[in-house]
């Protein structure tokens, strides 16, 4: 190992700033201090996005006084010869240009002298459509070219820096999504509530936040659902086991339907239990560690529309139409004399169907139809 990794206190200390990066990039400000500190650096800077016209981009810097940081950002970027490195090969600056053509430019006369950073250190990292990230170790003219333990000392990080790299970009794009998928549920017009391995209540969007701050038969303490009747809630408490079962078995899980009393005497909420999803995983596979759960607000009417149960069941619209036809009594050679489809591809359809819902029988998806149109009545 290096002489400049002598200590594995000191390697370890490296590492865990590098990925608590991942989730904290605050903390990567730590880790170039201690890179440069230990390469006798006067800057290093780690940067995640570049700067462009009208924004200062993304870096992470230790070292450098603030309008130095500015003037490069705002113009010297734009000039900077050091980019553009073969991927993940750690090069320096004068190796990369040459000293001629770098003392003859314009970024090494008015940037790199001014703020005495003339000897650099660097690698990029690279994945195309995903990130692209510069890390730079910048020494002072005093102290000389970077030598072979220098360069040794960051081959020996990139992997790690890779590494951390991707989990952040992993851990931004999941945050991305959940926020899209918050926002969907949101516009769900069912109150929607997603629970977890434990069966604790991680998301419900804002027509079930509505309804369970009524607190009418059901509400939220904590992070678990809590009802006023005791059947209801034990009733509640074996489907989501179920449904938590067929998740962590990946076999299909049944829809389940209770009816949940209102303390206000109004009639009854509908809920529908089912196993939660992924489109990570195989089709009609549920994701282990999660529940999907439905509730009707407003119980009266004995009709659903296709669209309502497309979103309770994953189906696609014909799907929907054949669940709700043979619902209604009509055979499947009827549902495709009425679509102008043959049998076999109705016959197609209603296999989906079963998968989706995790029925094996015609008369079983009646039964499971009926009562989710009974539940959201």
């Amino acid at each position: 190992m290096t002489a400049l990794l002598h200590e594995p206190q000191e390697l370890s200390q490296l590492l865990l700033l590098l990925y608590e990066g991942a989730l904290d990039p605050g903390r990567w400000r730590e880790f170039l201090e201690l890179v440069g500190r230990r390469l006798k650096a006067n800057y290093a800077t780690l940067v995640l996005r570049s700067p462009a016209i009208g924004e200062s981009g993304l870096l992470y810097n230790w070292g450098a006084q603030p309008e130095g940081t500015a003037a490069y950002t705002g113009r010297y970027f734009a000039l900077d010869p050091f980019v553009g490195l073969p991927e993940g090969q750690v090069v320096t600056l004068h190796e990369f240009v040459g000293k001629e053509r770098l003392e003859q430019s314009e970024f090494y006369r008015e940037y790199m002298q001014p703020v005495d950073s003339i000897y650099n250190l660097g690698v990029d990292l690279r994945e195309p459509g995903r990130y692209y990230v510069r890390f730079r170790v910048c020494r002072s003219g005093r102290t000389g070219e970077f030598g072979p333990d220098a360069r040794r000392f960051c081959e020996l990080l990139t992997p790690h820096l890779r590494a951390a790299i991707r989990i952040h970009v992993e851990l931004d794009l999941a945050r991305t999504a959940r926020g899209i998928y918050a926002d969907a549920m949101d516009d769900l017009t069912l109150a929607t509530i997603i629970l977890d391995e434990d069966a604790r209540v991680v998301h419900s969007n804002a027509l079930a936040q509505q309804i369970l701050a009524e607190r009418d038969g059901i509400a939220l303490t904590d992070t678990t659902l809590v009802f006023r009747d005791r059947e209801d809630a034990q009733r509640y408490r074996e489907a989501v086991a179920r449904a938590l079962e067929a998740g962590r078995t990946g076999r299909p899980g049944m829809v389940e339907v209770i009816r949940v009393q209102r303390s206000s005497g109004k009639g009854h909420f509908g809920m529908i239990i089912r196993p939660g999803w992924s489109r990570l995983r195989e089709p009609q596979t549920p994701m282990a560690g999660s529940v999907a759960v439905f509730l009707s607000a407003e119980p009266g009417e004995r009709d659903a529309s296709t669209a309502s149960v497309r979103k309770l069941f994953g189906l696609t619209e014909k799907e929907a139409q054949l669940a709700l036809s043979l619902a209604n009594g009509h055979t499947l050679q009827e549902f495709a004399d009425e679509f102008d489809m043959s049998l076999n591809t109705a016959r197609a359809h209603l296999r989906a169907i079963y998968a989706k819902i995790g029925v094996d029988r015609q008369a079983k998806l009646v039964r499971v139809i009926l009562k989710s149109v009974a539940a959201l009545g």
